[in-house]
């Protein structure tokens, strides 16, 4: 059974998510957050110093489990089991906070300017070891040559921003991270990225 400070941060932090999903950093108020959270004003306030703090700690929602994923991208790992892997992880970030990714999303969009500086380099320094693997997998012949700029783009944003904002062609709901939707993206991903026929990789 979870301790009252920690259903309190629960509580705050999901309240925060929605908060400043629907409203930006700017325009979200402390007071709508303690009230979606059924707490007193005060109760923020004693857990998180400032509405900074608290936009930060939702961004740590979404931040600290794509770092621990992206920690699969090594050289050493082939492409046919890490990306499912990666994949699978980014979709139960999706899964467990919602609020927190569309958050995420939109600050990323925005040019991560509200992100704090030791957090930017945390995902700087992710940015240049993953950019590496990726290079390294193309000089092996284990995935097509491109861009890998272009390639980290796309493995950040795409299973996030279609299990946040996508809709399913020919269907009236949105996309859910399922264990079957995250794996039809990584094989799609996968089928682009092989240069030769390898068995494709599946998500234990």
């Amino acid at each position: 059974m979870p301790s009252i400070r920690d259903r309190n941060l629960q509580l705050i932090l999901a309240a925060a998510s929605e908060e400043f999903a629907h409203h930006g950093f700017a325009a979200a108020r402390v007071d709508d957050i303690a009230a979606r959270a059924g707490l007193p004003r005060a109760n923020v306030f004693y857990y998180f110093r400032n509405k900074r703090l608290l936009y930060a700690a939702v961004l740590d929602l979404v931040m600290e489990p794509l770092l621990r994923a992206a920690r699969s991208l090594v050289p050493d790992a082939h492409p046919e089991q890490a990306l499912p892997r990666y994949f699978k992880a980014k979709a139960e970030v999706a899964r467990r906070h919602p609020g927190a990714v569309r958050v995420w999303l939109k600050e990323m969009l925005h040019g991560a300017r509200q992100l704090p500086s030791e957090r930017a380099e945390l995902l700087q320094q992710s940015a240049r070891q993953t950019l590496a693997c990726l290079a390294q997998w193309m000089d092996r012949g284990l995935i097509v040559r491109t861009a890998p700029e272009h390639l980290l783009l796309f493995l950040w944003s795409t299973s996030l921003a279609t299990f946040r904002f996508g809709m399913a062609p020919g269907s009236s709901g949105q996309i859910k991270p399922t264990h079957a939707s995250t794996q039809a993206q990584a094989d799609l991903l996968l089928r682009s990225l092989r240069p030769e026929p390898w068995p494709l990789g599946r998500i234990a």
